[in-house]
């Protein structure tokens, strides 16, 4: 029976002659990993049935929520355990060969940019930074603490009562544009003190509440890849930071060691 090879991420070969691959089972739960050698890289694979994970059948279990939350996770996990471990290319999830030749060939069409990735990545770890904000907490601050609304209050302390009925409404939408702007501000702030950290940096789209599932609302997202004997310092300043930012309003989340999953993409 044809057997697929599910690719979970690429490994110097040289670091896998050092400590052997771990055992743990494979997307199918029966298959075990193993690495197919390729000029100094390693790809981790396992194998899968080619009757149930072909396009048509993977087409009908992907429509499954259910079953691409427990894969994905297993995938994510898989990917951990050889960050732990090795220096990795981790590759997305359901990323499926037909064939080891098939697998070979594109190891072959991106050999050299997977090598130099390997060497630029060897010692690295990404992390992510996520900053969430209490809009209405910020928006006291801001109401209160603005030179621009300051002066746009005196003004309409001048004005009729008609007059400032409608001032005051677009005093509200001043509000919200500078609560806006500060937020960019800050967040902006925050992540260039951080960046001079780092190898390199990446700034991500935002996720809404129906994602996270906060109250509080998601201001900036983004990741970076530090040198591994840098993150101890990252961390210090993060800490720092999480402290400053607290009564203002804003939440800093970190989250990692991460596999270099945003700086790792191949062309």
């Amino acid at each position: 029976m044809t057997e697929l090879k599910y690719l979970y991420g690429i490994i110097p070969t040289d670091e896998i002659n050092q400590t052997p691959l771990p055992s743990f089972k494979g997307l199918d739960e029966q298959h075990e990993l193993y690495n197919i050698a390729f000029d100094g890289m390693e790809a981790i694979v396992c194998d899968l049935e080619e009757s149930e994970y072909n396009e048509s059948a993977l087409e009908e279990k992907t429509s499954d929520v259910q079953w691409v939350h427990e894969k994905a996770f297993h995938h994510h996990e898989a990917v951990m355990k050889l960050h732990e471990i090795y220096t990795v290319i981790p590759m997305k999830f359901a990323t499926i060969y037909s064939s080891k030749t098939n697998l070979e060939e594109t190891l072959t069409k991106h050999y050299q940019e997977m090598t130099r990735l390997l060497s630029w990545l060897k010692g690295k770890e990404e992390w992510n930074l996520k900053i969430y904000c209490d809009n209405d907490s910020l928006r006291e601050r801001t109401a209160a603490h603005n030179l621009t609304i300051e002066e746009k209050k005196k003004e309409i302390e001048q004005m009729s009562p008609g007059r400032q009925y409608l001032e005051k409404r677009k005093l509200d939408r001043l509000i919200d544009q500078q609560l806006e702007k500060e937020k960019e501000q800050h967040s902006s702030s925050i992540h260039d003190q951080l960046a001079t950290s780092c190898v390199k940096t990446d700034i991500k789209k935002n996720w809404n509440k129906d994602v996270t599932g906060r109250t509080d609302e998601m201001c900036w997202n983004s990741v970076y890849l530090l040198e591994n004997q840098d993150v101890e310092k990252f961390l210090g300043k993060v800490k720092q930071l999480q402290a400053e930012w607290k009564e203002a309003g804003f939440t800093l989340e970190l989250t990692g060691p991460w596999p270099a999953y945003h700086f790792s993409k191949l062309k």
